[in-house]
């Protein structure tokens, strides 16, 4: 349970030796005379709710807690040591900003699941697929309907060209999922797929959307997207306007938060209505 607690030589060996064999305990050093240090305590306290962890905290104009300092070999406050089994297993020295601390933080305040899921997101990320398919299948079958699982699934499969795999995933995301918006843009992303499939493309307009499919499925997305904003400037009606729906196909993958998004629609926005 999270708590912020004073520790001192007497409550030191309970609060952190004792208490850290069961979950880590990150000891934070300040001094009243630091103007930093009350801010950054107040930050520390905060993130020990939210993250659920014990704080403790050694005030160091305390001449009585000397001990500890030396113990702990601090150089300058605020400095923040983490206690996991009873040793030192990071040493966090200055000010962070708040991002930085809680990534610091989360290597011994999240759960192992959590852990899975990242590190299966950083694998997928990092395109390798080939290591993350094979944990991704292991965890499906303790937990099928687990709906974050199997949109990675259905990325993997994607990444390692098994587009059958992966539509059949994609198409039971229901409206009421929170992943169905994501579910639903690479499951759009197929189409690329499908048009990279084809062979003996005739007619410049369509060799240069087949191109630039090639370049959405290497998720070189700024190519791309170049590609079919080129050729919606050349040809906007070609093919149904299938330029102009890949770059909004496109969008959707990304999110509307993506830079490329914000990019790329403000230049769509400006040729349509010139």
């Amino acid at each position: 349970m999270a708590k912020v607690v004073q520790i001192t030589a007497e409550n030191f060996e309970e609060e952190v030796i004792k208490a850290s064999e069961t979950r880590a305990v990150a000891i934070l050093f300040s001094s009243a005379e630091y103007p930093d240090c009350a801010p950054y305590s107040q930050l520390a306290g905060q993130l020990s709710t939210s993250m659920d962890f014990t704080l403790g905290v050694v005030s160091c104009d305390d001449r009585e807690n000397m001990r500890l300092i030396q113990m702990f070999r601090v150089q300058s406050v605020p400095e923040i040591h983490v206690v996991d089994k009873g040793q030192i297993a990071d040493v966090i020295q200055g000010v962070l900003p708040e991002a930085d601390l809680k990534k610091r933080l989360e290597k011994f305040y999240v759960s192992e699941e959590t852990r899975f899921q990242t590190a299966l997101e950083d694998a997928i990320a990092q395109k390798n697929f080939d290591q993350a398919l094979p944990m991704l299948d292991e965890a499906l079958a303790k937990n099928p309907s687990d709906k974050k699982l199997q949109l990675l699934w259905a990325k993997a499969s994607l990444g390692l060209g098994d587009t059958a795999k992966a539509k059949d995933i994609l198409s039971k995301f229901v409206e009421s999922d929170d992943q169905y918006r994501e579910a639903k843009s690479l499951l759009e992303l197929l189409d690329f797929h499908a048009e990279v499939a084809k062979k003996d493309v005739q007619g410049k307009e369509a060799i240069v959307y087949h191109e630039a499919c090639k370049l959405a499925c290497a998720e070189d997305f700024e190519s791309a997207l170049q590609a079919f904003l080129n050729l919606y400037v050349e040809a906007p009606k070609w093919n149904d306007g299938a330029a102009k729906k890949a770059m909004l196909t496109l969008f959707g993958v990304l999110g509307p938060k993506h830079e490329l998004t914000w990019k790329y629609r403000a230049k769509l926005n400006t040729m349509m209505f010139i």
